[in-house]
């Protein structure tokens, strides 16, 4: 790898990136949910981080309903802006409508997310080039770092609407790196704030914390546990600090519920067989569609980590493979795939989903497309399908070209307020089969786990 030599365009590719991104942020995105970040930054920069959870029956936008984190990204950024739009006429942090129109403002409240898609393309380059899990002609890492940041998904979910999903997945990416190098406190710190950004990023702690335990043994496990609670715990004091603890915490676990559907646009299982259902009405006696998808989802993650550790446990002659201390990473893609493989049957089994959802799995896709073509084939047809399921339901995209292309399906879209076209209602029952085509394919390879802790060979 020493020979490598970083390709000459890689300059006008890095600048084509950051115009991309800089012409894509100025869009209005998705607007009613960039309006609300708008507030929040206001609101947060404005008032202070404290109040972000107080009720405002004024306002005219949604409550915060995020974990903390994304209010401390948020704040000065509102603060910023404020200073720039009006320094001798300061509008108070209510005033949302006098900047909703403003660009600079819509880009501005995307460059988290925006600034989070470079360190997931840099992680992924150090993880293809310093830690071999992507073959030698791959330009020192830099073609999977590119090869993300140019999906179409990415560029959709951060750059155009404003989504903050690269933030919590850039953390579990993290997480799970520092863990499999020996070091689980740093990753259950990333872990943990992973968690105050998206209560998405829950589901993966069973797994960070049997990486650790294999990795670093029972001890390290208590260790890490503790420095996530910690950051936890950190990231709370402000309202703790006010008396603002027990509210915050009722309104983290009531806004769980928030639109409580079987699919809110997900290309999933249950679009297939209730979209837009209530998640809570039972369909055979007491049982309802959450506990179905809960029960699905469980019985495949169970199944995950019962494979993961006999693959772990056969290479210490039936031993338990507790403490067994850092491998190569180049040894350890399996739990890559794990982490994909939870991504992807959390989002195709679970109610509540939203159509960007499955955002989470893209960098963990990229680290397995380093494994050869029909592993990178993976990978883009699963970007392909997460593509398809934002675009199907964007706001400006549907309304303006897609809901001409057919007639009318009679299936009432929500939130776009019309019926969807026969076009794509079909385009979506489609998709949600190849978002479970791409899950059983995955489970069949990660069955397939080789005793030497390699994914088996995907070009066999």
């Amino acid at each position: 790898m020493a020979g490598e030599r970083k390709p000459r365009f890689l300059p006008a590719l890095v600048i084509l990136l950051i115009i991309l991104r800089w012409c894509l942020g100025t869009l209005p995105g998705y607007e009613i949910d960039l309006l609300t970040y708008k507030q929040w930054a206001l609101t947060a920069g404005g008032e202070g981080i404290h109040t972000i959870y107080d009720h405002r029956p004024n306002s005219p936008y949604p409550q915060y309903d995020y974990p903390p984190l994304y209010a401390y990204l948020l704040a000065p950024i509102g603060q910023f802006y404020c200073t720039i739009a009006s320094p001798q006429e300061p509008q108070p942090p209510s005033a949302t409508a006098h900047y909703a129109d403003s660009p600079t403002f819509s880009l501005l409240v995307k460059l988290p997310a925006i600034a989070c898609d470079f360190l997931i393309a840099l992680l992924l380059g150090l993880l293809a080039f310093r830690f071999g899990l992507w073959p030698r002609g791959s330009w020192r890492g830099w073609l999977p770092a590119l090869l993300f940041l140019f999906l179409p998904p990415v560029l959709i979910d951060s750059a155009y609407w404003g989504q903050p999903d690269s933030i919590h997945t850039f953390l579990l990416l993290m997480a799970l790196t520092l863990i499999l190098v020996g070091k689980p406190e740093l990753g259950g710190i990333s872990a943990a704030l992973g968690c105050l950004m998206k209560p998405l990023a829950l589901p993966y702690l069973p797994l960070l914390a049997l990486a650790t335990l294999v990795g670093s043994g029972w001890r390290r496990l208590l260790t890490a546990g503790l420095a996530g609670a910690g950051t936890i715990v950190a990231g709370f004091l402000p309202f703790l600090v006010t008396g603002r603890g027990r509210d915050v915490l009722e309104r983290l676990v009531s806004d769980l519920d928030l639109m409580p559907f079987t699919s809110v646009n997900a290309h999933n299982l249950w679009w297939l067989l209730a979209p837009w259902h209530e998640a809570h009405v039972p369909v055979w006696g007491p049982i309802t569609p959450t506990m179905i998808g809960l029960f699905l989802f469980g019985v495949v993650y169970v199944l995950i980590l019962w494979r993961l550790w006999l693959c772990e446990r056969s290479q210490h002659a039936g031993r338990p493979p507790i403490g067994r201390g850092p491998l190569p990473l180049s040894q350890q893609r399996h739990w890559f795939l794990a982490t994909a493989l939870v991504a992807y049957a959390f989002f195709a089994f679970s109610t509540h989903m939203h159509e960007n959802h499955l955002f989470t799995a893209l960098p963990f896709l990229m680290i397995l497309a380093g494994g050869g073509p029909r592993w990178l084939a993976v990978c883009l047809i699963g970007s392909l399908s997460i593509f398809i399921n934002m675009a199907n339901h964007d706001v400006q995209l549907g309304n303006h070209v897609l809901r001409h292309i057919g007639g009318s399906s009679e299936f009432y879209h929500f939130i776009l307020g019309r019926c969807l076209s026969s076009f794509e209602f079909r385009l979506a029952n489609i998709n949600s089969i190849l978002t479970l085509a791409i899950l059983g394919f995955l489970l069949a390879l990660g069955y397939r786990l080789s005793v030497q802790r390699r994914l088996p060979s995907a070009d066999r």
